[in-house]
């Protein structure tokens, strides 16, 4: 089938693209890229950890797939928690985060795609996984990307020696290393024949991060968790209707989106930069310093029988340890401030975690056409509200849109790229005005997300840009 897959990392697009080759549809496709992922991008998403599908397919409604994790702790909780703060240097910045067994939400990941592929998939499910475990088991070099993150998150995959040997080969990896992970593509092998998460998965998170351990997640919250399928938001702008997850982050997209698309438009740049600045401060987050990265990433994809998948993945840091024998490194969405305002392990047990995470589709007059989402924490939504407004409001093409400066806001601080612009100063000082802190990005850079982006354009044809901020790729099929 023709389409075209953008994905963080060339062997994700690759594995997608594979698909569509053998006749999947972009649903199969956004799936086998997904776990091709958790090999080639193995600190930005894991099955350990949660995310959201927003799709549309011919002849169904749009709907949106959500399979992020909830509060543990349905089952009681350890008198203490393996749960402790641990400092990771971002260079500009130094932030605290919380890791540990105790820091480890349920994971959805392999129930929401299991629950994707049940319900929208073409294609057997091992087909979907081949891809994947021929990388786990051949490995992936290292890329420079996927090298930096390594050195980021390092102080959090040193707390245990087998989450270095299993993921890292032992020591810290440079560019051009070769990394696989074998354990992860038997788990593959048993999802692919069961069509669900294999028991040893199962037993193994409840045996290194149950109340024994100084964990939270126990039998009922696994048997708890179901991906919760429903219809997306939707608002339309002249031929675009855009559907966004009815989650919090999708919420705060479409939010700015709508605030963009209802204030008006500049021939300034400056005054234009301070509009998306302002927009994106509707987003209304409660912290004023540099988070961080964020384990994030997407895979977009289009194809020409008319369907879409957006599909947004995460571990947050990721809590230091993995599920004994499996090669999964597993989240720690309870240590991250920013999912938990109200205070670590404050949620009630069962509720789902809030997540700014917003993969998007878009319909253009009654064709899925659009495919977008990226990764980046609290900055998802001002990259992805941005995109979406310059692509259907604007009518730049996503090329465009994805390659455009970035503005992001927060109370009274505001983080901007410069590059491309052809006045920065002039951008610079008119923030000022408005915001008690102006940080500069000489060039586009990691910290504003990864929005990859597949589209059909007004004739028919496929096309698609990943996001050079991330290291992004896009791959089309013939």
């Amino acid at each position: 089938m023709a389409g075209v897959v953008a994905a963080g990392a060339a062997q994700t697009a690759e594995a997608g693209a594979e698909i569509l080759r053998c006749g999947g549809n972009a649903v199969d496709a956004a799936i086998a890229g997904a776990v091709a992922a958790f090999v080639a991008e193995p600190l930005l998403a894991s099955a350990g950890g949660g995310g959201i599908m927003t799709l549309a397919m011919p002849g169904q409604e749009p709907a949106s797939i959500d399979f992020f994790s909830h509060m543990p702790g349905l089952g009681g909780r350890a008198a203490e928690l393996d749960f402790f703060a641990i400092d990771i240097d971002f260079g500009p910045v130094t932030q605290e985060f919380h890791i540990g067994r105790g820091s480890a939400a349920v994971p959805g990941i392999l129930p929401g795609l299991a629950e994707a592929h049940r319900r929208y998939g073409s294609l057997p499910l091992a087909d979907l996984m081949a891809p994947a475990i021929r990388l786990a088991n051949q490995g992936v070099e290292v890329s420079a990307e996927v090298a930096h993150v390594f050195d980021l998150i390092w102080p959090i995959l040193a707390v245990d020696r087998d989450t270095v040997r299993v993921l890292a080969g032992g020591r810290r990896p440079e560019p051009g290393d070769r990394l696989g992970n074998p354990e992860f593509g038997e788990v593959l092998r048993e999802f692919a024949a069961l069509g669900r998460t294999p028991d040893r998965v199962v037993e193994g998170l409840l045996d290194e991060f149950g109340p024994a351990r100084g964990g939270m997640i126990t039998e009922s919250d696994i048997a708890a968790f179901k991906p919760k399928v429903g219809p997306p938001r939707v608002d339309t702008y002249g031929d675009w209707s855009v559907y966004l997850p009815a989650t919090p982050g999708g919420g705060v997209t479409m939010t700015i989106l709508h605030d963009l698309a209802q204030s008006a438009q500049s021939s300034e740049e400056r005054v234009e930069v301070l509009r998306y600045a302002r927009a994106s401060r509707a987003g209304h987050a409660e912290r004023k310093h540099f988070t961080a990265p964020g384990s994030t990433t997407h895979i977009s994809v289009v194809d020409t029988e008319r369907g879409a998948a957006s599909v947004t993945l995460t571990n947050g840091e990721g809590c230091g340890y993995l599920i004994p024998g499996t090669g999964i490194a597993v989240n720690n969405f309870l240590g991250e401030a920013d999912l938990n305002p109200a205070g670590f392990h404050s949620h009630e047990p069962g509720v789902r975690l809030p997540t700014m995470v917003a993969p998007c589709v878009g319909v253009r007059h009654g064709v899925p056409a659009l495919a977008l989402g990226s990764g980046g924490s609290n900055r998802i939504r001002s990259a992805v509200g941005g995109v979406l407004y310059r692509v259907v409001v604007v009518g730049q093409s996503i090329e465009e849109a994805v390659r455009a400066p970035r503005v992001h806001a927060e109370d009274d601080a505001v983080w901007v790229e410069l590059e491309g612009m052809s006045d920065p100063e002039a951008v610079v000082a008119r923030l000022a005005g408005d915001f008690v802190d102006v940080h500069r990005f000489a060039r586009r850079d990691f910290f504003f997300g990864g929005v990859h982006a597949a589209a059909l354009d007004e004739s028919g044809s496929p096309h698609g840009i990943g996001d050079s901020r991330r290291g992004g790729v896009s791959l089309c099929s013939f």
